[in-house]
C-alpha cells in the first residue's frame, strides 16, 4: 500500500507555480511511487525552473524555510516541513568538471502532478551516492525506455565518467527510446 504525505498542499503548491509560469516537476521518492518502484514517500520533491525569490511568494501563507546551495548542492531549496514539500530551484550539483545542471522536464503526470525525467532523477541519485536508488531508475528506463533528448542534454553537462558512461548505456539501439521531453501522461 502506497504510503504518501497529503497529496492536496502538493496540488495546491503545483497550481501557484503553474499559475505564473513556472515549470515544475515531482522527482525523489514521489517519482519513484509514481513509476511503482516504492511505496513510500517521506516528502515531496518538486524541481522548479525559478530562483528562489521567485518561488518564497508563492508559499505565502504557510511556515517555509530556505536554504542556498551546501554540500554537493549547488541549488537553492524552499522547505514547507508543515506539509513534507521541499522545492529545488535550479536543481544542480557541485561535480569534479564543474556545475552539473539537471532540467526540470515534464515526463507525464501523477494524479494531478508534473512527473519529472527519471533520466534526470537518476543523475541526481549517482551524484548523491544513492545507487540503489539510481539502479531502480536505470532498470526502469531499460525496461520502458528512454527519452533520447533528455539524454542528451544530459550528456552535455560535465558529468563523471562512470555516469557519463550509465547515461551513454542507454542510447544503445537495443534500448527503446521512450520519445520525446513531451511525454505522455503517466496514471
Amino acid at each position: 500500500m502506497l504510503t504518501t504525505p497529503p497529496l492536496e498542499p502538493l496540488l495546491e503548491l503545483v497550481t501557484r507555480l503553474e499559475a505564473e509560469g513556472i515549470r515544475c516537476a515531482l522527482g525523489g521518492s514521489g517519482l519513484l511511487a509514481a513509476l511503482g518502484l516504492t511505496e513510500t514517500v517521506h516528502d515531496w520533491d518538486l524541481t522548479a525552473d525559478a530562483p528562489l525569490e521567485r518561488l518564497a511568494p508563492l508559499a505565502r501563507d504557510w511556515p517555509f524555510e530556505t536554504a542556498g546551495s551546501s554540500g554537493v548542492h549547488a541549488d537553492a531549496k524552499l522547505m514547507v516541513p508543515g506539509h513534507s514539500i521541499e522545492v529545488i530551484a535550479h536543481f544542480a550539483f557541485f561535480g569534479p568538471r564543474g556545475v552539473i545542471r539537471i532540467p526540470t522536464v515534464i515526463a507525464g503526470r501523477w494524479r494531478g502532478v508534473p512527473l519529472g525525467s527519471p533520466e534526470a532523477w537518476l543523475t541526481a541519485y549517482h551524484l548523491l551516492e544513492r545507487p540503489a536508488k539510481r539502479d531502480l531508475l536505470l532498470d526502469h528506463l531499460r525496461s520502458r525506455g528512454h527519452d533520447p533528448g533528455v539524454v542528451e542534454t544530459l550528456l552535455a553537462e560535465p558529468l563523471p565518467g562512470d555516469l557519463a558512461g550509465i547515461l551513454a548505456s542507454l542510447r544503445d539501439p537495443g534500448q527503446p527510446p521512450r520519445g520525446t521531453t513531451s511525454a505522455s501522461s503517466t496514471t
